[in-house]
């Protein structure tokens, strides 16, 4: 934790946001699971305390969470039709993430409104440009983190809406429950969002086994073009721009492609680089198993995120020299130089 930052009590947190009566939720570029669930959870939760609220994104949502109740409600940014609205906002709610330039060009809006300002996440080292912070790195997800946050209100009336939306977050934030820091406390929140109407068979089919045509036939591309490095342990996935075109995909069709990965017999660390289709930068992501660190690979990238589970952008570099950069920095986990 940041030694300027000092956390808020659940029950801070909840005082805002009851005495809030105009609210923006909104969340990391590229959102996945646990960033859409957490906003969609707490638009409920507002929304039943008679807030005004809206969940404004600077990234579409991906297609395998638009099942999910409540989806209609999540925006895309737009200057002219939602400048105003945030600047006059009451509380501009961060979730899961821990850096306003992890809202792109939604930034300059956001910073420079008089709302009270309000972090909830589960990453390390935040960034100081909020009012109040609600931070565990310890947590699962920033799903876990709503749920202990609406709990505290002993009057809510927690929703199959809000339970299903809770689950998908913490869901996917522990890799289906896979995790090293997934625990007992965990499954006991999972037991009680089941008890509120929260389908595990139902979140699971619609978030990982129904793929468009055009996602299948981009993941077919990224494996056709696998590259395997130090005996086996690396796996090495990159998806250029005319794979993309040539595939009619999106970025949000390759969420979840990177874990992927991890299935192949022996690997231990798994990359996924990508060249944006509306970008000028690389995304990259990391994956890994065991004692193999990758958010210390993807600091090193001036990304950040999890010991197993972390990723980063670069700028003005090309695919190529991209792969050849991070194969290098990756190499060394396993005390190999490429």
């Amino acid at each position: 934790m940041n030694n300027n930052i000092k956390n808020s009590p659940a029950s801070e947190i909840l005082k805002i946001l009851l005495n809030s009566k105009k609210i923006t939720i909104t969340t990391h570029v590229s959102p996945d699971g646990d960033a859409i669930g957490s906003e969609l959870a707490m638009f409920f939760y507002c929304q039943q305390k008679g807030s005004r609220v809206r969940i404004i994104n600077y990234s579409e949502t991906p297609y395998n969470l638009k099942f999910l109740n409540g989806i209609e409600n999540v925006c895309v940014f737009d200057k002219s039709h939602d400048t105003d609205y945030i600047k006059n906002s009451d509380t501009i709610l961060f979730l899961d993430l821990n850096n306003s330039s992890r809202v792109k060009e939604m930034e300059e809006s956001v910073m420079s409104s008089t709302a009270t300002k309000v972090v909830i996440d589960h990453h390390i080292e935040p960034k100081d440009f909020a009012d109040n912070y609600y931070i565990d790195s310890d947590a699962t997800s920033t799903g876990e983190l709503v749920w202990k946050i609406l709990k505290s209100d002993n009057n809510i009336n927690l929703t199959k809406e809000m339970a299903s939306a809770l689950y998908t977050a913490i869901m996917t934030d522990t890799g289906s429950f896979r995790y090293p820091n997934t625990d007992s406390e965990t499954h006991q929140i999972i037991a009680e969002l089941i008890k509120y109407g929260a389908d595990p068979v139902k979140i699971y089919e619609e978030v990982y086994n129904i793929i468009p045509p055009r996602a299948a036939r981009i993941y077919g591309e990224a494996f056709s073009g696998m590259e395997i490095y130090c005996d086996g342990k690396l796996v090495v996935l990159t998806l250029s721009k005319d794979t993309f075109n040539k595939s009619g995909a999106t970025e949000s069709d390759i969420e979840g492609l990177v874990e992927q990965t991890m299935t192949i017999k022996d690997a231990k660390v798994g990359v996924l680089l990508t060249e944006r289709p509306n970008e000028a930068e690389i995304r990259i992501s990391f994956r890994s198993k065991g004692e193999l660190n990758v958010r210390e690979l993807a600091l090193s990238l001036g990304g950040g995120g999890h010991f197993h589970a972390a990723g980063a952008r670069i700028s003005n570099i090309s695919l190529l020299d991209a792969k050849k950069l991070v194969i290098e920095k990756t190499s060394t986990l396993f005390n190999i130089k490429i």
